[in-house]
């Protein structure tokens, strides 16, 4: 008896250690729960606004202080004066990314109550390319401007290419002179892009008083074809007797 209960002894120690993992593997160890922390969104491209004009490229007597924009994008900066009779909208934008932009488009919808009151699209920027930093100006042209009220808020968009002298893009020259002459302003332009451009070249005239945004005009150069690096063009922009205190001009056509 004596020796059955010693057996029984020994099984039963053996069976505690065994199931208090005598094993030789290491006991499993359950990993620390770590919470990552929520990404940190990139930080907005420090872009100084650059003075009116800094690329030199356009001509005039208008040297306007514009709102410094929205860090980091291409946005509006100033809306003038709507202009039911030819149906434009225009503003002021700067370049805040870090590269320098062109064939900058813009669409707007004119909303009045939280309803569309109309639609719109630019047809052409000035100057044509902008380096980081820089102001420029546009115009939306609304096919049913007449229909949109006082009141009406607008909402922008825009879509940019970079800028290079790529076949078609859009091409900026240098305003070399730019003088009024009766109800007119007359002038020239140079081709100092390093490339060949082409017509048409648009002649867009924006008016001030001060800072603020007046009016504008479109028309075009007197030349339309090929114009080599150093080549020169001329232009009339008739202001049909409107008030234009300050100017500011610029023309553009494409790269060849």
């Amino acid at each position: 008896m004596r020796t059955t209960g010693g057996l029984a002894a020994i099984i039963a120690a053996t069976l505690l250690l065994t199931a208090c993992g005598s094993s030789s593997e290491p006991a499993a160890v359950e990993p620390d729960t770590v919470t990552s922390a929520p990404a940190e969104e990139p930080a907005a491209t420090e872009v100084e606004p650059l003075p009116f004009n800094a690329s030199g490229y356009l001509g005039g007597t208008a040297q306007p202080n514009l709102d410094a924009g929205e860090p980091d994008e291409v946005s509006v900066v100033q809306i003038g004066p709507l202009d039911s009779a030819s149906g434009t909208l225009i503003f002021a934008f700067r370049n805040n990314t870090s590269e320098s932009i062109s064939h900058v488009d813009w669409t707007a919808t004119a909303r009045s109550g939280g309803s569309i009151a109309a639609t719109g699209s630019s047809q052409g920027t000035t100057p044509a390319q902008l380096q980081p930093g820089e102001a420029g100006l546009s115009y939306i042209y609304f096919d049913n401007a007449d229909a949109i009220p006082a009141d009406a808020e607008y909402e922008f968009q825009v879509s940019t290419s970079a800028a290079d002298t790529s076949p078609y893009n859009t091409a900026p020259l240098t305003v070399t002179e730019a003088n009024v002459s009766g109800d007119s302003i007359v002038g020239g332009a140079t081709n100092e892009t390093g490339a060949e451009t082409t017509g048409p070249y648009s002649v867009e005239v924006y008016c001030f008083e001060g800072d603020t945004l007046l009016s504008s005009m479109i028309t075009f150069a007197e030349q339309t074809d090929e114009i080599p690096d150093g080549g020169t063009v001329t232009f009339s922009a008739n202001l049909f007797g409107d008030s234009c205190p300050t100017f500011v001009l610029g023309v553009s056509g494409y790269f060849a």
